[in-house]
């Protein structure tokens, strides 16, 4: 019996434009395509994404955005079984996910589930451009060059270590600075720094460049990057 191969596929920050085209034949040839949702009827960007470009049917996964692994992993494991009809058999699962396949990507979380119900699975990742590689665009200018030290830093992190990693670099992204409790804080204790925006929305309609003092006003919008310069 052929393994299942499960696919995580990079589509990019949400410019449909941005995603590759490995991206989408690997899509166009899955067996089953889901697509990560926030909530039960809730829009997923990464099937936005995708079908600018492809007529496919695709299956939401609810992803909860809850910090409680056994809650999260007892809902997508409910929802595999729920499935197990349509991926029973298939040799090929593709799941689109915003941004870069390996980086914060929340299919890993799904996979490690998959991997308990089903060992034989087998992992496939599919790279995309990232929201930092989106962010420094829009800044107008080069991430790092020659030895600059570049750090991407996730803003789920505790505060002190996040402080500590910055302090550590010349330049940086932040992802999801809105999960930081005291984000101006944070980043001017790991100062000074000759530039600062932050990206809401990247790539989307709705998408909103904020520089300088007022890049660091707390975010309420999940879909944020911050870039740091010395």
């Amino acid at each position: 019996m052929i393994p299942i191969r499960f696919i995580a596929v990079g589509v990019g920050p949400g410019d449909p434009d941005l995603i590759t085209v490995k991206a989408l034949k690997v899509i166009e040839k899955a067996d089953l395509v889901l697509t990560p949702v926030p909530g039960v009827g809730r829009a997923s960007v990464a099937d936005a994404i995708i079908r600018a470009h492809l007529e496919i049917e695709t299956i939401p996964v609810v992803f909860p955005m809850i910090r409680d692994e056994k809650a999260r992993d007892d809902r997508l494991r409910e929802q595999l079984e729920n499935l197990r009809p349509r991926w029973e058999g298939a040799e090929s699962v593709a799941l689109p996910v915003i941004g870069d396949s390996a980086l914060y990507a929340t299919a890993a979380y799904l996979y490690d589930v998959w991997k308990a119900l089903l060992p034989s699975i087998q992992l496939e990742l599919v790279p995309g451009v990232s929201a930092h590689s989106l962010a420094g665009a829009r800044a107008g200018r080069f991430l790092a060059l020659g030895a600059t030290i570049f750090s991407v830093v996730p803003g789920t992190a505790r505060p002190d270590a996040i402080v500590e990693a910055l302090r550590h670099c010349d330049s940086a992204a932040l992802y999801k600075p809105s999960a930081l409790k005291d984000l101006r804080a944070a980043v001017e204790s790991a100062g000074p720094w000759s530039e600062v925006l932050r990206v809401d929305r990247g790539g989307l309609p709705d998408e909103r460049v904020v520089r300088g003092d007022a890049a660091l006003s707390a975010p309420d919008e999940y879909l944020s990057t911050l870039l740091l310069r010395r």
